[in-house]
């Protein structure tokens, strides 16, 4: 019974010490034993993909410069075996900035692609798609004016991005043609649908067309918050806005039409 005591009170001592490491602590030695010159660590992917998992969020909860240090630091530990190195950036891009990440993360994400560019060390369609991405990524960052293309709407009223001008705004960009893309509105109006954000669902590849067979398909809540239209210079399409290897995406323009947030 003593035994059991003692065991417990050391148990609710090694808890109290390990909660006063900070996530910075904890992440200055979180590889620390890990030899990046082998692919030892591979041996059981699910192990290694739960391990990036926590390095994740631990670079989620430190202030921005020290995680852009962590994260440089792993990539020159990862650049000392190119295939060990292909596999983390295969892991990075979806961890932070897709959609559907918990761990999403654009700032984050702008210096890893920086950082596996200047590497070189990706073949070359990655390094092309990621550059290309790497491009949207500028035209879109917050604080920069949005792209003012011409949109037409389902009524074939033709408006400008700029003529939204006094307004926040929400745009929604989608491919036409993909009807699970469609799922996004409806998804969107848990986040925006009870706010007064004006919600425009752009088809990038679409025509006047499309939008009536998608408005047939589409609930009367859905209908009643998001304006659809269509892009009849397909500007958008072309990469002048975003280029379709990246949507469904997502802009929030302020009043001024400048870009408060860019996430797909």
């Amino acid at each position: 019974m003593q035994v059991n005591k003692e065991l417990s009170w050391v148990t609710v001592l090694l808890t109290v010490v390990c909660s006063c490491i900070s996530p910075i602590q904890e992440l200055s030695s979180y590889w620390d034993g890990h030899d990046f010159q082998t692919l030892d660590a591979f041996d059981d992917i699910d192990a290694a993909e739960d391990k990036f998992d926590r390095y994740i969020k631990l670079l989620n909860k430190v202030p921005k410069e020290a995680a852009a240090t962590e994260l440089m630091e792993f990539m020159d530990s990862a650049a000392q075996n190119e295939v060990a190195y292909m596999v983390w950036a295969s892991w990075f891009e979806p961890y932070l900035h897709s959609l559907e990440s918990p761990y999403r993360n654009d700032t984050l994400f702008e210096v890893w692609l920086n950082r596996v560019l200047e590497d070189d060390i990706l073949d070359d369609y990655t390094k092309e798609r990621l550059q290309k991405t790497k491009n949207v990524l500028k035209r879109n960052v917050a604080g920069r004016l949005a792209a003012d293309v011409v949109l037409i709407d389902s009524e074939g009223v033709e408006f400008r991005i700029s003529d939204l001008k006094g307004q926040r705004v929400l745009l929604m960009l989608l491919d036409a043609d993909c009807p699970s893309c469609l799922d996004y509105l409806n998804e969107n109006l848990v986040e925006y649908g009870h706010t007064t954000i004006r919600m425009i669902a752009v088809l990038v590849n679409g025509s006047h067309a499309h939008v009536q067979q998608i408005s047939s398909r589409l609930s009367a809540e859905v209908l009643a918050r998001w304006k659809l239209a269509w892009c009849p210079g397909r500007e958008v399409e072309r990469g002048l806005v975003y280029d379709l290897d990246l949507i469904p995406s997502r802009i929030l323009l302020d009043k001024e039409n400048i870009v408060e947030q860019s996430y797909y």
